[in-house]
C-alpha cells in the first residue's frame, strides 16, 4: 500500500484528484470497449466476420472474395459488403479459423485493443513518459474519439495500421531504416492508402526503406500468389481495385475525394457513386496540393516525429475511400499534438484548433448520426436551406477535424523547424 500510494499522488491532493479522474475514465473505456468483449453476447463485429470467412476461404483452397461478389453493389463497389483486401492479410488470421465463431470474435477484438495499446507505449517511449495532466487528456480522447469507437464496434483491422505505422515511425527517428520499410511495406499490403507516404519518402531519399517497402511490398503480393489461385488474385487486383479505388461521394467517405464528389453531385451523399470529370478535376489538383505541402514541411537533414506524424495525417485525405474506421491511424499525430500542448509549444489560437478538432471527432459524429435518424423539419421562407446547411456541416465533421490536425501538425512542424534552425540541440524526437 505505501508503494501504491506515491503512484496515485500522494500527499499532493490535485495529483490525487488527477490519478482518480485518470482511473475514472479509463474505466468507463474499459466499460465501453472491453466488457462487450466479455459479455455472454457475442459482439456482432460484422467487418471481422468478412475477413475470417475470408481466411476460411483461403483454408478451404476456395476464393477469399467470393462474400464481396456475391453482395457487392453494382452501381459503387465501395459501399459492397465483404472481404475488400489483399489475400496476404486474411493469411495472417488462418490460426482464428480453428476457434469457434465466439471465441474468434473475442480474441480478435482484444487483439485489436492491444494493438491501440502497444501503439501508445511506442509512442511514449519514444517521446518520454506522460504527466499525469497529459494522460488525463489522453484518455479522454480515447473514450470520445468516435473512429475508434466505430473501429472497435465494427471489428476492423485499421488498430493493426496504427501499430504498424507507430512502429515504423519510432524506426525511422532510430535510423532503423530496414525495420521502417518492412513495416510500413507489411502496412501496404494489409490495405493499400499506406503507399500513399512513397513520394515523401522518395522526397526524402530514404532509399533504403524504400527498397524494404518494395521487397515487403512484393513478397506479400507473392504470398498471396501462393495461398490461393492466380485468378482470386488477378480478379482482385485486375477488377475489384479500380472499383474501389475510384471512389466515392457517399457521406462516410472522408477523403479529399468523397469532398469533392459530394461539392459536385449532392446526391452522392445517400446513393454512393462518383461525380465524374467534376470530382475528378477537384480532387486531383487537390490531392497534389496536399502531397506539395507535405514535401514543403520535410527537411532532408534532419528526422523529427512530427514531420513523419505530417505524412500519416495526409494518408486518409489522399485515400479515395476513408470510412471513419481508418482516422484511427490519426491517434499517432494526434497524441505528438497532446505532448507539444503540454510541452506549452503550442499557441492559444492552435490549442483552440486542436480543441475544435477534437470536438469534430467526438460530438459532431454524434449529431452527424442522430441528424440522419432524426432529421430537421424543414424551414419556410429566406431561411429554408439551413437544415440542409447544418446537416450537410455536421456530415463533413471527420473531413473538417482530418484538416484541422493536418494543419495543426504542419504549423507546429514550420514552429519546431524555425526552433531548431536557431538551436542546434534542440531535440528532434518531440
Amino acid at each position: 500500500m505505501r508503494r501504491l500510494l506515491p503512484l496515485l499522488g500522494w500527499p499532493e491532493p490535485h495529483r490525487v484528484l488527477l490519478s482518480l479522474l485518470i482511473a475514472l475514465l479509463a474505466g468507463g473505456y474499459a466499460w465501453f470497449f472491453l466488457l462487450p468483449i466479455l459479455s455472454p453476447h457475442v459482439p456482432r463485429a460484422d467487418d471481422f466476420q468478412d475477413y475470417l470467412f475470408a481466411a476460411q476461404q483461403i483454408r478451404n483452397g476456395a476464393d477469399p472474395s467470393a462474400g464481396f461478389v456475391r453482395n457487392h453493389v453494382a452501381w459503387d463497389w465501395s459501399l459492397s459488403s465483404g472481404y475488400l483486401y489483399p489475400p496476404l492479410f486474411a493469411t495472417f488470421l488462418l490460426p482464428l479459423t480453428s476457434l469457434s465463431n465466439d471465441l474468434a470474435v473475442r480474441v480478435w477484438l482484444l487483439l485489436m485493443q492491444a494493438a491501440v495499446f502497444a501503439s501508445l507505449v511506442i509512442i511514449y517511449r519514444t517521446i518520454g513518459r506522460p504527466s499525469r495532466t497529459e494522460l488525463l487528456a489522453l484518455t479522454a480522447l480515447l473514450l470520445t474519439f468516435f473512429p475508434l469507437a466505430n473501429s472497435a464496434a465494427a471489428g476492423t483491422m485499421n488498430a493493426t495500421l496504427l501499430l504498424l505505422l507507430t512502429g515504423a515511425w519510432a524506426c525511422w527517428l532510430r535510423r532503423r531504416d530496414l525495420s521502417s520499410g518492412l513495416l510500413v511495406g507489411i502496412a501496404a499490403v494489409f490495405k493499400l492508402f499506406p503507399l500513399a507516404l512513397v513520394p515523401y519518402l522518395a522526397w526524402r531519399r530514404q532509399w533504403r526503406i524504400l527498397i524494404a517497402l518494395t521487397l515487403t511490398l512484393f513478397a506479400g503480393v507473392g504470398i498471396g500468389f501462393l495461398v490461393t489461385t492466380p485468378s482470386h488474385n488477378i480478379y482482385y487486383f485486375g477488377e475489384m481495385l479500380p472499383h474501389l479505388s475510384a471512389g466515392t461521394g457517399f457521406r462516410e467517405n472522408q477523403s479529399i475525394a468523397g469532398f469533392t464528389a459530394r461539392l459536385c453531385n449532392s446526391s452522392t451523399s445517400t446513393a454512393g457513386g462518383g461525380a465524374g470529370w467534376c470530382g475528378r478535376v477537384l480532387d486531383w489538383p487537390a490531392v497534389a496540393a496536399l502531397l506539395l505541402l507535405v514535401l514543403y514541411a520535410s527537411r532532408r537533414s534532419a528526422r523529427t516525429g512530427l514531420e513523419f506524424a505530417l505524412a500519416v495525417c495526409a494518408l486518409p485525405l489522399i485515400s479515395s475511400v476513408t470510412w471513419s474506421f481508418h482516422l484511427v491511424v490519426l491517434l499517432l499525430p494526434i497524441t505528438l499534438l497532446i505532448r507539444q500542448v503540454f510541452l506549452r509549444m503550442v499557441s492559444r489560437a492552435a490549442g483552440r484548433a486542436l480543441l475544435l478538432a477534437w470536438l469534430c471527432f467526438s460530438v459532431g459524429p454524434a449529431v452527424h448520426y442522430l441528424l440522419i435518424v432524426h432529421p430537421l423539419p424543414s424551414v419556410a421562407g429566406r431561411f429554408g436551406f439551413l437544415p440542409i446547411v447544418i446537416t450537410r456541416f455536421f456530415g463533413e465533421s471527420y473531413f473538417l477535424g482530418m484538416l484541422l490536425v493536418l494543419g495543426s501538425v504542419w504549423h507546429q512542424l514550420r514552429k519546431q523547424t524555425a526552433v531548431s534552425e536557431s538551436t542546434p540541440e534542440f531535440s528532434a524526437a518531440a
